[in-house]
Formats: C-alpha cells, structure tokens, sequence
C-alpha cells in the first residue's frame, strides 16, 4: 500500500466518522423526568423509597415497575415481567415484599433482589387492578373484573380462599389494621368482608356511580371511598357515613389517609391532587397537575407526598407543600 493510499483511506475514515450521527448521551432517569403512567404507588423502607408501576398506556402496551431512590430522586431498579399495563401494587415496609396486578390479568410476587417474578398467579379472568396487603404483611387479597376477591398467604403465595364480592369489578381493596377488607366495584357499593370466611360484613350504599377508591386511616377508626360520582365519603370502621367532601371537577381515582389521620389526599380525573383538613371538613389545599392523576401515598413518617399520574411523578414536602424534585423546564423554542 502506497503513502498516499493509507493517507486517502484515513481522510475518508476521519470524514465518515463525522458524518455518521452519534447516538445522544442518555440522561438518567429520575422522578422529576418520569415520562411514563403511573397508576399505583408506594412507599418502602422507612419511606426512603418509592415503588411505582404503570406503562407506556393504560392497557396493552408493556408494564412498568419501578424503585425510586425518595432522597436522590434516582431509579434503583426496574423489574421487569408483565406484558401489559401493571394495576396496582402492595408492598411491604422493608421492600421485600412487592405483589403487582396487571391488565393482562396476572398477579406477581416479585424477587425484588433478584429483579424478577418469583411467583405468577393467574387465577382471575379478565384484567385484575385491585391488591391489599394485611398489617402484619402475612396476607393480601386481590380483585378484578370478574368482581372475584382471592386472598393468599404471601408465604408461598398460596390461595386461602376465594369468593364472589361484586356483580361487576372490583376497582380497591383495602384491609383495615383488625383484618377487615374494604372493596369497591363499579356497581357502586363497597363491602366490608371477613376474608378469611369470604363472608359479608356490611354493605355501604351512598354513591351515585362507580366507586374507585378506598383508603383506611391508620388507626382503622375511619374509612374514605369516593369515584365517578366525585364525591368523598368519610365512614366511621362500621361503614356509616360521617360526613362528604367535595370539590373535585372529574372522577376520583385514588386516596390516602395521612399517618396522624388529620388530613386525606385524593386525586382526580381533573388533574388535581386535593388535601383535605378531616377535623375542619373542607378542602385545605390543590395541587394542579398537568394530565389525570391516578395515585397518592403518604410517605411513613408523613413527611413526604408522592402523585403519580398520566406522565407524571412527582413528590412534595407535607410541611410547605414543595415539589421536592420538579421536572425540568421545558427548552425555549427559537422564533
């Protein structure tokens, strides 16, 4: 090979390595520039963490389930295993314990360490979006569009009993701190159930539409419901209504009772996330969003609020209701 040959070759070397486009260096994913649903979320281990699931759209698309570092703002792990979009999810304190429900109608109990399903449970037909855990973490139930609750031991994740709640689907479960479930249906009742026997407790009427969500205070002393019909309900633990709150403008997705039980969250179909002063009786402060928001947890300790939502996370402080890790501001476009 001739001198001006190897210098010919290397020019066209160098000009083709600058006209071939380099791929873009990829940010790292964070809370603040979440992208994707979120339609349920938790906090674990102490509130140092948050676990979200959801996917790129409500149903067929693939699933999401996600641990967010709750200081940094950083993605800790990714697990992957369900086709479509995931439900809901119940989690342990401690993060050990993670169960998901998704469209596509399975329930998984997740190897969290080894980042993949340990257990895939299909006993539900039809999409399964509702999941509760019990308080000493040894249970949990689950609910879906065949208006069928199943509770499980989470050792094993082995059936205990299954039984026929609803006449159409089950939206919430919620178990109350002495093993009492709460579900919601879109035939518009919640139900109190003794699970372990799959045996009525009480029937609690009061809602014009469908009934999305449900929420006990940590003490078991009151229970929230709300859904289509936009309004909030707030029950003493026997069901009966002690009083409404309203305010939202679209159906209500999702609730949470503080740690002290002096305020409830609840988010909507209207963008907002609603705090609400439970000793007051009225609305005490709106968080907009920018599309539906679906899910609302308290952190532990109280200190933390984290709204999850249609392309949206987003996490605040309790104490002056500030974004803790805001999305990026979008680039100014050139006239």
């Amino acid at each position: 090979m001739t001198r001006n040959l190897v210098l010919t070759t290397l020019l066209v070397t160098v000009i083709g390595s600058l006209l071939i486009p380099t791929a873009p260096a990829q940010e790292p994913a964070s809370i603040g520039k979440n992208s994707r649903w979120i339609t349920s979320l938790s906090f674990i281990n102490g509130g140092k963490q948050l676990v979200t699931v959801g996917g790129e759209s409500l149903q067929y698309r693939p699933g999401d389930v996600k641990i967010w570092d709750a200081t940094s703002g950083a993605s800790v792990s990714s697990l992957e295993g369900h086709p479509t979009n995931v439900w809901a999810v119940a989690a342990s304190n401690d993060g050990k314990t993670l169960i998901t429900t998704g469209y596509d109608g399975k329930v998984i109990v997740w190897d969290v360490d080894a980042k993949k399903p340990k257990t895939t449970l299909d006993k539900h037909k039809g999409w399964v979006r509702a999941i509760a855990l019990t308080k000493d973490e040894k249970r949990f139930a689950t609910g879906g569009e065949d208006g069928t609750v199943v509770l499980w031991e989470v050792d094993g994740a082995k059936e205990v009993k299954s039984f026929k709640a609803h006449e159409q689907a089950v939206y919430a479960l919620a178990f109350a701190p002495d093993g009492t479930l709460a579900s919601a249906s879109t035939d518009k009742a919640t139900k109190l159930w003794d699970a372990a026997e799959g045996k009525e407790k009480a029937k609690l009427d009061g809602h014009d539409d469908a009934v999305w969500a449900l929420a006990w205070s940590a003490d078991g002393n009151q229970l929230a419901t709300a859904g289509a019909d936009r309004k909030i309900k707030i029950r003493d633990k026997e069901g009966k209504e002690q009083f409404a709150l309203e305010g939202h403008k679209d159906w209500i997705t999702s609730l949470a009772f503080s740690p002290d039980g002096n305020t409830l969250a609840s988010c909507s179909h209207d963008k907002s996330c609603k705090l609400w002063d439970l000793k007051e009786k009225k609305e005490a402060h709106s968080i907009p969003g920018k599309s539906t928001a679906w899910a609302v947890a308290f952190s532990p300790d109280g200190t933390l609020l984290a709204v999850g939502g249609h392309s949206e996370l987003r996490l605040f402080k309790t104490a002056d209701r500030s974004e803790v890790f805001p999305a990026p501001a979008a680039a100014e476009t050139k006239k």
